[in-house]
């Protein structure tokens, strides 16, 4: 799990400063999609470790229209208290 983690948060820590990641994340409304977007930059992402972490951090499986950059964030934000345990 620890690998995943890594992989997921190296991924994360993309979104901010990359603006075009960031809009085709607000495409998206699913962990499936960010899965999918994640794979096509060479990220193993995979979905339930991302449920998992939204599950962990009170965030809703499915992001509304446009706000799934700040959903995947919202979590990179709390990465240290999250591998932590």
């Amino acid at each position: 799990m620890a690998h995943q983690l890594e992989a997921v948060f190296a991924f994360l820590g993309l979104i901010q400063g990359d603006a075009d990641l960031r809009a085709r994340l607000n495409e998206v409304c699913t962990a499936d999609e960010v899965e999918a977007i994640a794979a096509e930059r060479g990220y193993s992402v995979p979905a339930a470790t991302l449920l998992e972490l939204f599950e962990r951090c009170n965030e809703a499986p499915i992001a509304r229209s446009g706000l799934m950059d700040e959903k995947l964030i919202r979590v990179w934000l709390r990465r240290q208290s999250l591998v932590g345990g």
